[in-house]
């Protein structure tokens, strides 16, 4: 397969498996932004973050043969990122010096359990939105990354300027754009 972008979970990993450098790469980008998540919702460093990103990508490297369904993938990583976050969590309160910080060190410390379901389901969630929107075609694609995903909201004008629109098609073509995104995860099984 030459176009991994396309590829499902399950062919990724078949590629992955048959030693194709590309499927592996394919495949890390399209979880890089989720297991980044995990660790900057826990208030790690970006070092931090970093490092479990690394680490989460060895383990999956190990993993990939055991995996029991790939369809749930994005589980298992976010499974295997809340060990790593709360491992590094540990490791901190563990090296902290002063008896007096001891309760606040524990107080950062998650639960050492499962996260919440509702959490699990929306970074799930948050994750297939992502990869729906890298399907659309380029102009939907780059216009609601200006209108949902910019850390500064952009003006209407700047996006017509950016994407060469008059400013009355704008909120037309992200009704239609945002009607293809929801036609591909209802295809998915999302609503």
């Amino acid at each position: 397969m030459s176009d991994y972008g396309k590829a499902t979970d399950t062919q990724l990993i078949a590629a992955c498996l048959d030693g194709e450098a590309e499927a592996w790469e394919e495949l890390l980008k399209r979880y890089r932004r989720l297991i980044y998540s995990i660790p900057y919702k826990y208030g790690l460093s970006p070092d931090q973050a970093a490092d479990i990103f690394q680490s989460v990508c060895v383990t999956m490297l190990e993993q990939l043969r055991t995996l029991r369904d790939e369809r749930k993938l994005s589980s298992w990583l976010i499974t295997t990122t809340l060990r790593e976050c709360w491992k590094v969590k540990r490791r901190e309160q563990r090296e902290i010096s002063n008896p007096d910080d001891e309760g606040e060190a524990l107080a950062a410390l998650p639960a050492d359990g499962p996260l919440p379901d509702e959490l699990v389901q929306t970074l799930e969630e948050q994750h297939l939105v992502r990869q729906a929107i890298q399907r659309l075609d380029d102009r939907c694609r780059a216009l609601l990354t200006y209108l949902f995903y910019e850390k500064e909201e952009w003006s209407y004008e700047r996006i017509s300027r950016q994407l060469g629109m008059p400013v009355a098609s704008i909120g037309p073509t992200r009704g239609r754009c945002l009607e293809k995104l929801k036609r591909i995860l209802r295809k998915w099984g999302i609503s």
